[in-house]
């Protein structure tokens, strides 16, 4: 069975096809962020960890942590080398550069400053009010990390990477024949991602400005899979779609066995946790091939919006639970209370400042008629 691609009339008229399934979870890839940060204030025995230890913890949110970490950015890098293909075949090679340093260069040099300047004041704030622990490792001078900008590093780095590699036709020969047989293909990419992360449990990308050789491998390795799917986009993913939700409920079980408990903490669920990001990655990607073709005005907003929405989301966090540390309130209704107001301020923020306004094309919005 060959594979219709999601089209949108507008796409349709204009000559390009829309994946509006692929787009919709990539966006939601990265509003999961927001919930995933929002999480951390809340972990029992947080301080030596965070710049702000709520007094009332939440132990279940380590769970929802543990197992949005396994899968998240994997997902999101994944589908990121699928679109960057296709920029890269629209546009053509300089094409291809020019539009990824617009869209992520210059966003993170503009953001960066704000966000290092935000970090230390609140860690400062937090440290005034009591709420830091004292053996909280960052303290509270100045610190030159990306914090929840180092994708942006990453990205630009696979990106200029599949710019100046040679055009390799045997990787996407191999992946179009590899679709068709969706466990084995899992079985593949799973060993060396597990063999990697039991020699290098931890996966720190936020420490450094620059990037680092296992996160590059780890989710290069990821970026790449996308990369080679774009060819097969068509032809190769049936069967995938098919067994789509089987690899979601799958990758879902084993990420809450591992993170209930303890076992998220030794070497044997870090490894684990590799079988849990391919399991998603590859259901997400054949979930979003069953996604129907239609135009919702919402659900755009909310991709073009999705972007923004990462950008700023940080700081606001930690503002919310620097306050919110200071009323005694159950913490999973501060935890609620802090991703809605952030999401709130997130998109009436995109909604004045970016949605229709020229710096919509550098943040991901697409011009309209």
């Amino acid at each position: 069975m060959q594979l219709l691609p999601n089209r949108s009339p507008r796409a349709e008229s204009r000559g390009q096809i829309r994946y509006d399934g692929l787009d919709a979870i990539r966006a939601g890839a990265m509003l999961l962020g927001l919930a995933y940060h929002a999480t951390y204030a809340w972990f029992p025995d947080v301080g030596p960890w965070y710049l702000v230890a709520d007094a009332s913890p939440v132990p279940a949110l380590t769970t929802l942590t543990g197992l949005l970490h396994a899968f998240r950015m994997q997902v999101f890098f994944a589908l990121s080398g699928f679109f960057s293909h296709l920029v890269f075949e629209r546009r053509g090679a300089r094409g291809f550069i020019v539009d990824r340093s617009k869209r992520l260069v210059i966003p993170f040099a503009v953001a960066l400053p704000l966000v290092l300047l935000l970090d230390v004041a609140l860690r400062q704030w937090s440290h005034s009010l009591g709420l830091m622990s004292p053996a909280f490792k960052d303290g509270t001078g100045f610190l030159f990390v990306p914090r929840h900008l180092w994708f942006l590093v990453y990205l630009f780095t696979l990106c200029v990477a599949a710019w100046a590699a040679p055009r390799w036709e045997a990787p996407a020969r191999w992946m179009k024949s590899a679709l068709r047989f969706p466990p084995l293909l899992a079985l593949v990419l799973v060993v060396p991602t597990c063999v990697a992360l039991y020699f290098h449990p931890s996966n720190r990308p936020d420490e450094a400005l620059w990037p680092r050789p296992f996160e590059l491998f780890h989710f290069g390795l990821f970026y790449a899979v996308g990369w080679w799917c774009w060819p097969s986009r068509e032809t190769s993913f049936e069967p995938l779609r098919r067994q789509a939700p089987f690899f979601l409920a799958a990758g879902l079980a084993l990420g809450l066995f591992i993170f209930k408990d303890s076992l998220q903490y030794q070497v044997q669920g870090q490894v684990l946790a590799g079988v849990v990001a391919w399991l998603m990655t590859l259901g997400a990607f054949g979930l979003a091939f069953r996604v129907k073709a239609t135009e919702r005005p919402w659900l755009r907003f909310l991709v073009e919006a999705s972007y923004w929405v990462y950008l700023v989301h940080y700081p606001v966090v930690q503002a919310l639970q620097v306050l919110f540390a200071q009323v005694p309130a159950p913490g999973l209704l501060e935890y609620f209370a802090t991703v809605l107001l952030t999401f709130g301020f997130a998109l009436l923020t995109f909604r004045l400042l970016v949605w229709r306004t020229p710096l919509g094309p550098w943040l991901g919005v697409r011009p309209r008629s």
